[in-house]
């Protein structure tokens, strides 16, 4: 397993820019502040590495999506032409006098087909769908927290007392909670679909064997 880097911004606080960096969630330390600091900057320090935690799960959602789109795309269309191909295959053979070769065609279908079983079988096409609306779902989230944050801003400026400080940091908890469940779900999404697929593949391969002799 890939080391979790740990940086520090001009702030001193950590950030989670290395997270993703062996393409796994991994876990990533809060930074540390002082009790001692001043409260409006202790908001802005954890408010800044909320939204450096937020903003690289994004990314990576976003980085993901491109590769399972390349696959996909690869996949549907060799599907697409190897179908096609074998469709005609068989009626361009007997026109040309080659009807023997006509059964290539089937040969054909057939990569078509096990290109399109691999696509559902890995998950490319799902997970590229799937992978692009969290990834949408989980920028929603942060350019809320961006927009409505500088209300608590303003209300640490002008009256920094515990109440506006406690309200701060638990619209925090609450972003960082609701941002969580939206990475849980599309998490159990991809382990039902993968249960799924293994399920079937399973009971395929039972329907195909012969059956035991008693």
């Amino acid at each position: 397993m890939a080391r979790t880097e740990v940086c520090k911004g001009e702030d001193g606080l950590m950030s989670a820019s290395e997270r993703y960096s062996s393409g796994d969630l991994q876990a990533v330390h809060f930074p540390s502040i002082s009790v001692d600091g001043n409260p409006i900057e202790m908001i802005r320090g954890t408010f800044s590495w909320v939204e450096s935690f937020a903003v690289e799960s994004i990314n990576w959602y976003t980085k993901e999506k491109t590769s399972k789109a390349r696959w996909s795309r690869t996949l549907r269309f060799a599907a697409v032409l190897f179908l096609a191909l074998g469709t005609v295959a068989p009626v361009v053979a007997v026109g040309m006098g080659w009807a023997e070769q006509s059964v290539w065609g089937y040969g054909l279908i057939g990569l078509g087909a096990c290109c399109a079983a691999i696509d559902k079988v890995f998950g490319f096409s799902s997970s590229w769908m799937r992978y692009m609306s969290t990834a949408v779902a989980l920028n929603r989230q942060l350019l809320r927290l961006q927009v409505s944050w500088p209300k608590f801003e303003a209300r640490l400026i002008a009256n920094s007392n515990d109440e506006v400080f406690s309200e701060a940091i638990q619209e925090l908890a609450a972003f960082v909670d609701d941002f969580a469940a939206l990475m849980e779900s599309e998490t159990n999404s991809w382990m039902s679909e993968f249960q799924n697929h293994i399920l079937q593949l399973e009971t395929g391969a039972g329907a195909s064997l012969p059956p035991r002799s008693p």
